[in-house]
């Protein structure tokens, strides 16, 4: 089944991939799409095209030679069955955290041989005289960048296959992914005061994907609650105050059958209510039941 995924604007300027026809680029945007969380498909043209491009007179297996040529997938085979990986796949998507795993083979799992540094890999082609290229230790283990602020940059979809890796000891993806994590906390919480402080007591937290769930649910409960929802919402606690206290434990009391949104008084449409309604009008101009 199909996923939504993300695309960014670096995709229309990407140099490389212009270099490719147009129907290879539409088909690489929706190789996205149908790859598992790690950027992992079978390898079965005619099947793809009927997928992504199915009222286009096209060889897909063609289409992604020239993508493989350009360095933005990687055709392989493991026994004797066929796949590819979309390269840099985790560094331009987020895959929903309960998205299944993959369950094709790693194309960089293979035993590398003696003396050699790296891992040959055969390329999967439907052309003779198909290539081998050489493939890093790991796989890309930058974390995606799909939701931070340089995917507006228009140049950021790298075109290289393999993106360089951090540094030993800085822990990158844990800070990205915790910026993320902090911009969509900071998004929904109704009183946005001293954010300064309370990414800091974020950072504090660290919370991983399981404790950032409970953090949101909680939070989802206490925008519903009494106590946010009346006096326009001055009984709100600063978000530092509430992360520092783990509010999002507290058991709350929902708002019943009351509809609206922290900060919105009940007290509004004075001037839109029928007060007559049901009354009959006298011949004085008064009303009576």
């Amino acid at each position: 089944m199909a996923r939504a995924r993300n695309i960014k604007p670096g995709f229309f300027a990407n140099e490389d991939l212009a270099e490719c026809d147009p129907l290879a680029r539409i088909l690489f945007a929706g190789l996205w799409c149908l790859a598992d969380r790690s950027g992992r498909l079978e390898d079965r043209p005619k099947r793809i095209r009927a997928e992504l491009l199915p009222y286009d007179s096209c060889d897909a297996g063609v289409l992604l030679d020239q993508l493989q040529e350009h360095g933005f997938v990687l055709r392989y085979s493991r026994d004797g069955k066929q796949f590819i990986q979309v390269l840099n796949f985790n560094k331009h998507q987020n895959p929903h955290v309960k998205e299944a795993a993959s369950s094709i083979p790693d194309p960089f799992e293979d035993e590398k041989a003696p003396d050699d540094p790296g891992i040959t890999t055969e390329l999967v082609s439907d052309e003779p005289g198909a290539s081998t290229v050489q493939a890093p230790d790991q796989p890309d283990t930058n974390p995606a960048d799909s939701l931070s602020l340089d995917s507006l940059i228009p140049d950021s979809l790298i075109p290289e296959s393999v993106a360089p890796q951090p540094p030993q000891g800085e822990c990158v993806t844990g800070e990205v992914e915790r910026d993320v994590l902090f911009a969509s906390f900071w998004k929904l919480y109704p009183r946005k005061t001293d954010k300064a402080k309370a990414q800091k007591a974020w950072a504090k937290l660290n919370p991983d994907r399981s404790l950032f769930e409970k953090i949101m649910r909680g939070l989802g409960n206490h925008c519903a609650s009494r106590d946010w929802i009346k006096d326009d919402g001055q009984f709100i606690p600063h978000p530092t105050t509430w992360l520092n206290g783990k509010r999002w434990e507290d058991e709350v009391r929902p708002a019943g059958t009351i509809h609206q949104f922290p900060g919105q008084s009940r007290h509004t449409g004075f001037e839109q209510r029928d007060y007559t309604a049901g009354l009959t009008q006298r011949e004085d101009g008064t009303y009576a039941f």
